[in-house]
């Protein structure tokens, strides 16, 4: 955080114009060698020219570093204030557009890229780390339930049929959120507000903060027409030579470019391909109150409403299960190796269930200890039953796009009379394509100690014999670090431990890191260099993996976000083909069920008594809506 501490937003845009023009270089070169591939298949395949088919770690490397320049968005983005990112999102999407591979849609990563800036845009960083990783359905009892397919997002609304809670459930793409409301008491409060709005409200700027009087004429006159006016049209602009230093009204694209990228087109606006193109993002009041609720993006402009699903396809349904089962961030498991003093064997560190001070310090730093039994989310296949299979407790760590648990060698039960739990132990550990060892053998950790196939890359700790002074004012000594050697005479000079990290690699795999060539750091500093290794480390692991099972030069990694978005669109195609089978009847909604299904269906929202006759009178007003328009 203190090497981006003191950004502004001209670093934020230079950060982020080096991530996308890599993406372009990328999707150039893919272009390059699709035409060249073409042009080999109509001369026939024996042509001599015919270049070398690129190699497994070739394309994995590529995949790896494209992979990251999307990473640096999404983390960066997500952790802007919310006053910086009306700032930079002129910059990130006109910049996705210019780099995107596909000439007649918009690409999937920067579809996921897009649905990201979108859903945030509102949140800070710490909203945004309490989303849920995992989609839990709350026992409200008797429900009625009714889920939208809304752009490239699910909203279910699940409500109690004679109480007064509703869960609402939105699942996009990049995420997924869950609340539980009181939905009457809800309902009468948002319709109360839209009551009082003054005629022909406009929408909500993200700059609604600034006074008028600090924004020039054109800035006030766009803004009265609903408009919103990003920062960065007045601060800094990534202009290619001879454009505009900042964008002019010509240059803003249409009000609906926002609903033709959620759909999937390209905007065909000639100032799409200028680097001073302003994309109108507008927040504001819902078009009606259903909308409110039942929405993916609350308070977004000129985007088209939800359609509502099939409630009794089972199809559907099954589609919503099976995306519910999906990750929400990326994920990856590492195996955490504690090599005792004068050990060698892997049956003697397989049996470890104790280690050093200094390395249960260690592990602390690495993230939180948690309790296994009735974990939720990802747990990296450890047993959360509450039989303890594996253990009490394992250390997971999460970021905004990742999540990480540790299978812990000395947390898992290994009894040397007891051989089924070191199988247990080692199916765990040695299944996974990263390793940290933390060695106090006084011996180098060999390679192959714990043998195994997934094993990619190995993250080595070892205490060295050395020590360097440090003056800091306050230091909270971790069990096994020495004060021993601490001045009487200056006792803010202090001596703190070594420790070495370094990187051994199988060959075949192509991964390049900071521990490569051995490094030296404090206990202080050790877990979060050696947690961030290991990410890295995982990620590539993961594309590599991905291409050498595909045995191909086309092969490309799929990212969680990216499945996720290809599972909405077969449920779209789904939602169709239900559709076209039995079209909706009168008195029914559009899902074909009557509305009765409601309760007694209330015409004025204040006099909705439970749950669902709240739901009831959002169905019926979100299909009056989309009836008028």
């Amino acid at each position: 955080h203190q090497l981006y501490a003191n950004f502004h937003t001209k670093d934020y845009t230079t950060l982020f114009a080096v991530a996308i023009n890599y993406i372009q270089f990328h999707n150039n070169q893919r272009r390059r060698e699709s035409s060249v591939s073409a042009g080999n298949d109509a001369s026939g395949s024996g042509s001599a020219a015919a270049p070398a088919k690129p190699s497994v770690q070739n394309v994995a490397l590529s995949q790896y570093v494209f992979i990251m320049a999307y990473q640096i968005i999404d983390v960066f983005f997500l952790s802007l204030p919310t006053r910086l990112k009306s700032e930079v999102v002129d910059h990130i999407v006109m910049g996705l557009l210019r780099a995107n591979y596909s000439r007649t849609g918009l690409d999937e990563a920067n579809a996921v890229c897009l649905d990201m800036i979108l859903k945030n845009y509102n949140r800070s960083s710490d909203e945004i780390l309490k989303l849920a990783d995992a989609v839990f359905v709350e026992d409200l009892g008797p429900v009625i339930e009714r889920s939208w397919l809304h752009h490239n997002a699910i909203v279910t609304i699940r409500a109690q049929r004679r109480g007064l809670l509703a869960q609402i459930i939105m699942r996009s793409a990049s995420g997924t959120t869950l609340r539980v409301v009181d939905l009457p008491a809800e309902v009468r409060k948002k319709y109360a507000e839209r009551i009082e709005l003054p005629p022909m409200s406009p929408p909500i700027s993200p700059t609604a903060d600034l006074p008028n009087s600090n924004l020039g004429p054109a800035v006030v006159r766009a803004q009265s027409r609903g408009r919103s006016i990003s920062r960065s049209r007045r601060l800094h602009s990534l202009a290619m030579p001879g454009a505009p230093s900042v964008p002019s009204e010509a240059n803003t694209l249409p009000q609906d470019s926002i609903k033709k990228l959620l759909l999937g087109e390209l905007v065909t606006n000639n100032a799409a391909m200028n680097r001073a193109a302003h994309l109108p993002i507008s927040f504001g009041p819902a078009p009606c109150l259903a909308q409110e609720f039942i929405t993916a993006y609350p308070g977004l402009q000129n985007i088209d409403p939800p359609e509502l699903l099939p409630s009794g396809a089972e199809a559907i349904a099954r589609s919503i299960r099976v995306f519910d089962t999906m990750n929400t961030v990326d994920t990856y498991k590492v195996s955490v190796v504690y090599v005792g003093p004068g050990q060698t064997t892997e049956r003697e560190i397989l049996l470890n269930q104790q280690g050093s001070p200094v390395y249960w310090n260690f592990l602390r730093g690495l993230g939180t200890i948690t309790r296994l039994s009735g974990m939720k989310g990802f747990s990296a296949s450890l047993d959360t039953s509450g039989n303890d299979e594996d253990g009490r407790y394992t250390i997971r760590w999460r970021d905004l796009v990742s999540q990480l648990v540790f299978h812990v060698g000395t947390l898992m039960p290994a009894r040397e009379d007891k051989h089924e739990q070191i199988i247990r132990k080692k199916a765990h550990m040695a299944n996974d394509y990263v390793q940290i060892v933390f060695n106090e053998s006084g011996r180098d950790y060999e390679f192959d100690t714990i043998p195994s196939q997934f094993n990619y890359v190995q993250i080595i700790v070892t205490p060295v014999d050395g020590t360097i002074s440090t003056r800091e004012e306050e230091i909270a000594w971790p069990h096994g670090e020495s004060q021993d050697a601490a001045s009487p005479e200056n006792d803010k000079t202090m001596y703190v431990q070594l420790y070495k990290v370094m990187t051994q690699v199988n060959p075949s795999v192509p991964f390049y890191g900071p521990a490569i060539e051995p490094k030296l750091l404090t206990l202080t500093a050790l877990p979060a260099f050696v947690r961030s290794i290991a990410i890295h480390a995982a990620i590539l692991s993961n594309v590599f993996s991905s291409c050498k099972k595909a045995d191909s030069c086309a092969a490309e990694f799929i990212s969680p976000w990216r499945a996720r978005l290809r599972t909405i669109h077969r449920l779209r195609q789904n939602a169709q083909r239900e559709a076209a089978k039995s079209p909706p009847t009168p008195g029914a909604d559009v899902c074909g069920d009557s509305l009765s299904d409601f309760g007694d269906i209330v015409s004025n929202p204040v006099q909705a008594t439970t749950a669902s006759q709240a739901l009831g009178f959002l169905v019926k007003d979100l299909n009056m809506f989309i009836g008028r328009a």
